[in-house]
């Protein structure tokens, strides 16, 4: 057991590391985001940039936590492919908004189309929802794991995830929070607390 826990601890101290980073710069990321989807300075470009470097790092802290959980588990594996589609779907949100409108807003408004900007909004809309409930099935299947764990702790970020998972979705599905600049902040800000908390136990071995 101490063989295995030598080797494996640098590669969770890094992934732990990497998580409550990547967690902490985008919640101030999110709090820097252009508040009309037509701005066409150059800070849009770097909050959007920023944000999709961010959640491939958070991707990767958390496959490491899938792997260290051991990825033949069904709830484990099953987690890990849901959050992969939460990436994708908040990629392709970033993309639209962050490069995509500021394009076409920069042609003016009579060169593209009204109808232009209105597919683009409903499609970041769409991504954006997507990404948002894969990341809580992500985090509730992953949350349902800890409980399992023996430690006080885990149990404790288990209980954490799962109130993370259900509450932003719930709020979003019964339209109590909309995916505007603010509503986004708040579930953002949400799902990187439980995000930093899963590095805080990466980085002591509880995992």
């Amino acid at each position: 057991m101490t063989e295995m826990t030598s080797k494996r601890m640098p590669g969770s101290f890094t992934a732990g590391i990497g998580l409550i980073a990547a967690a902490a710069v985008s919640v101030l990321a999110m709090a820097h985001h252009p508040v009309s989807a037509h701005w066409t300075g150059g800070i849009g470009d770097y909050v959007h940039g920023t944000m999709i470097v961010l959640l491939a790092i958070l991707f990767c802290g958390f496959a490491w936590f899938a792997q260290n959980r051991d990825l033949r588990r069904p709830v484990i594996l099953a987690g890990l492919v849901t959050y992969g589609i939460s990436l994708a779907a908040h990629t392709g949100a970033a993309i639209i908004n962050g490069f995509i409108v500021p394009a076409l807003a920069a042609r003016g408004a009579d060169a593209v189309g009204h109808d232009i900007f209105v597919l683009c909004r409903e499609a970041n809309q769409a991504l954006a929802a997507v990404g948002v409930f894969a990341t809580g099935a992500a985090f509730l299947l992953w949350s349902v794991d800890f409980l399992e764990q023996p430690n006080l702790s885990s149990r404790l970020v288990g209980i954490a995830g799962i109130l993370t998972a259900v509450l932003p979705a719930t709020a979003l599905a019964g339209g109590w929070l909309e995916l505007n600049v603010q509503g986004a902040l708040v579930i953002y800000a949400a799902y990187a607390v439980w995000a930093a908390l899963v590095g805080i136990q990466l980085i002591r071995g509880r995992v």
